[in-house]
């Protein structure tokens, strides 16, 4: 007992300091930056969901992260310790979700107008209630937003927007362009393994239902109006009515989104989930801190500001600067992740991107590359459909790395990385004649490719060869066997896993 109480008073304090500190931070910012003085436009899903999962690793990996030091365990790893700071940012994360979620309506006011016009006259708020108002059905128009998602792209959603003209009354509703729009979306989620047909036929169907709802729709049915916030869904909402008007739209257009609930039940029982939250998961933190014993040393080693011996964080960010064995490695990490952050704050989704936004970005297509843009075959290898997508890529490469660019030399071992990735750019648009390309899976597998043939030569000993000839072999046909099952391409895997495997041994015969 004498022990628990000891990691408590080292852990406890500063786990619900950076919790608090952490929830009333990020709230504080958001009130100052959006609600009270509108100093910049961020997405709505920014603050409510890309924060709150991001957010919290920073105070966790500069206070928390050194505190979990003085839990020890049976094997010596910090495996032990990271499922502490996992569990430390699960509760936090939550916490943010809920805090961000109440935040966002308990600062919205409700505006009582007597016509659509008078938004422009009052103060800007989020939720509407307008007395009269007229709408032009025959004016609407459509958009459908296509989306993978699921941790391998196992599902497809389709997300369509429907937008109608709202006027004050129906004398208006001859005018041209109109500025203030009634906003509908439906949503349908379907498995991306299934053929490009019965995909087709699925959508067909679910488009027809929605159309038949919106021929019936009772447009003043409704509690009152949201006023769609900058987010993915209002460009959404805003390419529906450029379908409709032929031009491009701004945020000068205005969205309304019929809310069904009264207004003053939009808070109810959010305050009494976001402290049910956190006390569920203080109690399975402080239940979690019976298992791991305590080192009085490492608590005294905390105190004195000696830095450990080994930390793999440390080890991981050195990893990112070029140098020594990993030069091209890390260089080749380094653009995969600037050029994915940069896609990110430029607006495109950080865990879904659809193909729109990647051939934005260069993404690779049979029918844009065969009809002079060729550069695609390049660009798209530094493209990623998401942080998971990006995150896998990065844990393939520094594996085969680790083996691979100090045995073949840093030119060598690039060259087989960007000529594979184009053979499997190649690969992708002559296989499939309609598919999005991106990521850098392909010249990855040509790095393996690579290795693999080297195993087949004398590079290796014979003690080493047949194990890591094994690993990697398993790990290549998994891979290989997953992309059968759809929302892969495995086109790119293969093309370039054989473009590397006969480049390196080509490389091999010409170093003999």
């Amino acid at each position: 007992m004498e022990t628990y109480i000891k990691k408590l008073k080292h852990i406890l304090p500063t786990f619900l300091l950076v919790t608090l500190g952490t929830v009333i931070g990020l709230a504080f910012m958001r009130w100052l930056l959006t609600i009270q003085f509108s100093i910049i436009e961020v997405k709505e899903e920014v603050w409510v969901l890309w924060l709150p999962i991001i957010f919290p690793w920073i105070p966790i990996t500069l206070w928390l992260r050194q505190r979990f030091r003085v839990l020890t365990f049976k094997k010596d790893n910090d495996s032990g310790r990271f499922f502490f700071q996992m569990l430390s940012w699960v509760v936090i994360m939550i916490m943010l979700f809920l805090s961000q979620n109440y935040l966002t309506t308990a600062t919205g006011k409700l505006k009582v107008l007597s016509t659509i016009t008078d938004i422009n006259k009052t103060e800007k708020v989020r939720y509407y209630k307008l007395t009269n108002f007229e709408v032009a059905p025959y004016f609407g128009s459509s958009y459908t937003d296509f989306r993978r998602s699921g941790k391998h792209n196992q599902y497809l959603n389709f997300n369509i927007y429907f937008t109608v003209p709202i006027f004050k009354d129906t004398l208006e509703i001859n005018t041209d362009v109109p500025k203030y729009w009634y906003g509908v979306q439906f949503k349908k989620q379907i498995s991306n393994k299934i053929a490009n047909e019965e995909k087709e036929q699925k959508y067909e169907v679910f488009y027809k239902e929605c159309v038949d709802k919106m021929n019936v729709y009772d447009f003043h049915s409704l509690e009152y109006f949201e006023r769609k916030p900058t987010s993915d869904d209002k460009e959404c909402f805003l390419k529906a009515i450029e379908v409709k008007t032929k031009q491009i739209v701004n945020n000068d257009f205005i969205v309304l989104e019929p809310i069904q609930e009264k207004f003053e039940d939009r808070n109810e029982n959010k305050l009494a989930r976001i402290f049910g939250s956190f006390g569920i998961g203080l109690g399975v933190l402080l239940f979690s801190l019976i298992w791991p014993s305590y080192s009085e040393t490492e608590r005294k080693r905390f105190f004195s500001g000696k830095k450990p011996k080994q930390d793999d964080l440390v080890d991981m960010l050195a990893y990112l600067i070029p140098k020594g064995d990993h030069f091209v490695t890390s260089i080749i990490l380094d653009l995969n992740i600037l050029v994915y952050l940069v896609m990110i704050f430029s607006g495109t989704h950080l865990l879904y991107p659809n193909g729109l936004e990647l051939m934005e970005w260069g993404a690779n297509r049979r029918l844009e590359t065969n009809n002079g843009e060729w550069w695609r075959l390049f660009t798209s290898m530094f493209l990623h459909g998401g942080i998971m997508h990006l995150i896998l890529n990065i844990s393939g490469l520094v594996l085969v790395a680790i083996f691979l660019e100090p045995i073949m030399g840093r030119k060598k071992y690039f060259i087989i990385y960007i000529l594979s990735g184009l053979c499997g750019s190649l690969a992708s648009i002559w296989w499939y004649p309609n598919t999005v390309s991106v990521g850098a899976s392909g010249a990855i597998f040509g790095l393996y490719g690579a290795l693999l043939s080297l195993l087949l030569t004398d590079t290796f000993s014979k003690k080493g060869k047949k194990g890591l000839l094994m690993m990697f072999g398993f790990y290549v046909g998994i891979n290989l066997l997953w992309g059968l099952t759809g929302g892969i391409d495995n086109a790119a895997h293969i093309g370039g896993l054989l473009s590397g495997a006969l480049i390196g041994l080509v490389f091999s015969k010409i170093e003999k």
